[in-house]
């Protein structure tokens, strides 16, 4: 008799049947479910450009590059364009000045030897006549100051003589003499700076500081003056100069001296409670004026003994403990080594705590330059080596420990390395209200270098990098933006399509994203995105895996004046070239993108070359995705 099949439990195939063997019982088994796509949603990086984090588990929202897209508080916006306003030679342009008062709104340019009023030239490559000559530097601190006198501008470098200017007299060099005005008429031959002027009836002479030379008429602006000018006398210069003297008053003073300390030493100056300020370049001494004054006696503050480790006093400034100027306000002093001294009181002659008063000393880092500061409400926040530090972190902080307090901390490895390439020149910052950030240049100091600057949203504190403006020194003038070069080029930034008639490239790369499955093999298949846009552009979304980020070429850039495409088909259905349309949303169309990696990186690019200024701003991109294994 045949022994009975022995039962082991397992599995087993029967007819393409997977079932379990078990003792008294068989039970089948489904096969696995097929995979199923799934949509997934990348929202815009409204947190910003981030690059101080780890890959593996990245700040939901953020950008590993984001390239002219200025992130805000609904998704990211493409930047304006910029044109030529001005040349004013070939040397660099080294600041800017500006002058805003009683209605009359005045922008200059300055390199090494001239200062040029760029507010409206007669063209942007013919250089405009120089207001200011014969000057040894171009890096300029200057403040707007209205007294009971009237309104000015003080503008101070570091070599030459403190310059004056008031709208009653132009640009007056400022020193230990005080400077007068002698008017002229029937000239018939030019003056020349420098020289002597003598009276022909009086002998009278005097020192030619300027010659505002109007043709016939003009006004020559004397120091060290000899004896009396009168009326109609004929003057003549040692240099050449002869005209008939127009002064039934007599010659007028128009600045009283500055005395104490040559104002060619003065390399910095800043207001605080109604006073002038400034750093006297290359020691530990700064000097201030009476209150509401721009001359007179300059009185000497030395801090020599207050730091600790060297160098000299590189500029000054006001912080407060709220946004506005008043009682609390506090002067802080900072060196080039990062150091920073607070003080409090209004008159620093003065004897007691309450007229003057050391608060304390602080560390930072290197300081980036002297017009590398911001203001955010009452705060001071001082662009240094280690980022863009407040100087309220400083006085609770170590300064190994600021870059953790740093406004600039999500994009601290990147911050540090231009810092160390970009040292030799100084840095600027300025805050844009108007366009809600701040941009900080970062000045060519070699061959080969980029054209970008860092810029940060003042509420979201996301950041972003443009690039394409090459940015010396910047400007805020009659809340528009102006950039200086080093081939001595004034840019106006923020407008137009294009920069000076080259294409803007705007790039997104998303930072890696797992899709909420870690470790897993993952294909994305389709993409769509989401734009607010009334002006016309021309995208291409691609994806990067496994952190090694490829992007394609970029596209072509939009015709402004037809409708927008989708790569080769219509971008929706809508019309982008209607004659100042509303923003308009549209979703788009799915397009194919067929990527396979454990980790995604979502990529936006747009070429932009528009005769205006774009409206575009993407707001969220939609994938399919399929799950796989994982693989071992």
């Amino acid at each position: 008799m045949a022994r009975p099949a022995r039962r082991v439990a397992g599995h087993g195939h029967r007819c393409g049947v997977r079932y379990e063997r078990f003792p008294g019982r068989r039970k089948a088994v489904p096969a696995p479910a097929r995979a199923i796509a799934q949509p997934y949603t990348f929202g815009a990086p409204v947190a910003g450009w981030v690059t101080n984090q780890s890959l593996v588990k990245s700040k939901p929202f953020s950008a590993q590059r984001l390239e002219n897209w200025l992130p805000t508080s609904t998704g990211i916006v493409m930047r304006g364009g910029s044109i030529k306003r001005a040349t004013i030679g070939s040397d660099p342009v080294e600041s800017f000045i500006t002058y805003n008062a009683g209605g009359t709104k005045k922008i200059w340019a300055c390199d090494e030897t001239t200062i040029r009023d760029v507010t409206a030239p007669a063209d942007a490559v013919t250089p405009p006549a120089a207001s200011v000559t014969g000057q040894t530097s171009g890096y300029y601190s200057y403040v707007n100051f209205t007294t009971s006198g009237g309104s000015f501008v003080v503008a101070v470098n570091g070599t030459d003589f403190l310059q004056l200017y008031s709208t009653t007299f132009d640009w007056t060099a400022v020193n230990s003499l005080a400077t007068y005005r002698l008017n002229f008429d029937a000239q018939t031959v030019n003056f020349t700076s420098g020289g002597t002027v003598t009276g022909g009836t009086s002998g009278a002479t005097a020192t030619i500081v300027k010659n505002v030379d109007n043709g016939s008429t003009g006004s020559l602006m004397i120091q060290s003056i000899t004896g009396t000018f009168v009326d109609n006398e004929i003057i003549t210069g040692a240099a050449g100069g002869s005209a008939t003297a127009n002064i039934p008053g007599g010659v007028v003073q128009v600045s009283a001296a500055i005395t104490g300390v040559a104002t060619s030493a003065l390399s910095h100056v800043w207001l605080y409670r109604n006073r002038l300020f400034f750093i006297q370049g290359g020691t530990m001494k700064a000097s201030y004026l009476p209150v509401d004054s721009v001359t007179g006696a300059l009185g000497t503050i030395n801090l020599s003994g207050v730091f600790q480790r060297g160098g000299s006093l590189l500029f000054g400034a006001t912080w407060s403990l709220d946004a506005g100027d008043g009682i609390d306000d506090k002067c802080v002093f900072i060196t080039t080594e990062g150091e920073a001294a607070i003080f409090e009181g209004s008159n620093p002659a003065g004897t007691t705590q309450a007229e003057w008063n050391l608060v304390g000393r602080y560390d930072l880092t290197t300081p980036m330059g002297k017009r590398g500061t911001m203001r955010a409400g009452g705060d001071l926040i001082v662009a240094t080596k280690e980022g863009m530090v407040p100087i309220s972190a400083a006085i609770n902080k170590d300064a190994a420990a600021l870059s953790l307090a740093a406004v600039s901390r999500n994009i601290e490895p990147d911050w540090k390395r231009e810092a160390a390439r970009r040292l030799s020149l100084p840095w600027e910052v300025i805050k844009w209200p108007d366009m809600n950030y701040a941009i900080v240049s970062l000045p060519i100091t070699a061959d080969g270098q980029e054209a970008w600057s860092f810029v940060v949203n003042l509420e979201t504190g996301a950041w972003c990098k443009f690039v394409g403006w090459a940015t010396r020194c910047l400007e805020l003038h009659d809340s528009r933006l102006f950039f200086g070069t080093n081939d001595g080029k004034v840019f106006e930034g923020e407008i137009n399509g294009n920069d000076d008639s080259g294409a803007i490239y705007y790039t997104y790369v998303g930072n890696p994203d797992h899709m909420k499955t870690l470790g897993r093999l993952k294909t994305v298949h389709q993409a769509r995105p989401t734009f607010l846009s009334s002006t016309p552009f021309n995208p291409k979304i691609s994806f990067s895996v496994n952190y090694r980020v490829t992007l394609p070429t970029a596209p072509d850039a939009a015709d402004g004046g037809t409708a927008d495409l989708w790569d080769s088909g219509q971008w929706d259905v809508a019309k982008w070239d209607q004659a100042a349309p509303a923003a308009t949303v549209s979703g788009g169309q799915w397009i194919s993108i067929g990527k396979t990696g454990y980790v995604v990186q979502p990529q936006l690019q747009v070429t932009g070359f528009l005769n205006r200024r774009p409206d575009v701003e993407f707001v969220q991109l939609d994938v399919t995705f399929e799950n796989g294994g994982v693989v071992v």
